[in-house]
């Protein structure tokens, strides 16, 4: 959230805001059940901004990894 804005884009795919005494971010985009069942998350919280880009980028990597494990898996 360049320059401190309440809400917005945040890190790529994710739309982050102020909430309370801290921050969130959801994802815009969706998640396979797959990557649901395996860990991955739809909304993050974090004390502050850095901690909340740090989390929405460990998320999107955990995704990522995930779909690759669920592709790699349908195979026959």
């Amino acid at each position: 959230m360049a320059d401190s804005p309440k809400s917005g884009h945040f890190a790529p795919g994710w739309y982050g805001e102020a909430m309370g005494d801290g921050f969130v971010a959801r994802r815009l985009g969706g998640l396979s059940d797959y990557q649901l069942l395996n860990g991955c998350l739809e909304e993050v919280r974090a004390c502050d901004e850095g901690e909340l880009w740090l989390l929405c980028d460990a998320q999107t990597r955990l995704a990522e990894r995930v779909a690759l494990a669920e592709s790699v898996r349908r195979r026959p």
